[in-house]
């Protein structure tokens, strides 16, 4: 039986590596995915969401969403982006996130993503948990729980574990 879930721990360095990372996941997307992001306020959750629309070739780049709860930035892939750090999990039915779930033409990012875990499932999603390092480092575990989207996550961790 094929392997179902994957998980990686990604240690960055500071924000190279982290544009680093959100550009291996542009290239590893295809589209429909969503990418469920968790940690503290200031630990790179914007940072890799900026990083990762720039690399997907959107002309212009999110900045914290926190008073937006959604925008979206075209691209090779659209990414829809979520910022829930203000919002509750009874505001989740007025901002429409399920209607971008699953969409093939682009991305789905949530930040703050506690509480649309019961929307998010049944979709592909990556989880990333970013935490703090100390200075400009991060530790940022990702976790895939769909098969759906095992193989973008097992293409990102193969390409980072090269260097």
């Amino acid at each position: 039986m094929a392997k179902s879930e994957a998980s990686s721990i990604f240690k960055s360095s500071g924000p190279g590596d982290t544009a680093r990372l959100a550009g291996l996941f542009a290239r590893a997307l295809t589209g429909g995915e969503t990418l469920l992001l968790e940690g503290p306020i200031g630990s790179g959750k914007t940072f890799f969401t900026r990083e990762l629309a720039r690399a997907l070739g959107a002309r212009s780049l999110p900045v914290s969403a926190s008073f937006n709860l959604m925008r979206s930035y075209g691209g090779r892939l659209k990414l829809y982006h979520f910022d829930l750090f203000r919002a509750a999990e009874a505001d989740l039915e007025n901002i429409g996130l399920e209607d971008y779930l699953g969409r093939a033409d682009g991305v789905t990012v949530v930040e703050w993503a506690g509480a649309a875990a019961g929307l998010t499932a049944g979709f592909p999603r990556l989880l990333l948990e970013f935490s703090l390092a100390g200075g400009d480092r991060r530790v940022i575990k990702g976790r895939c729980p769909d098969k759906s989207a095992l193989a973008a996550f097992l293409k990102v961790k193969e390409e980072w574990e090269k260097n």
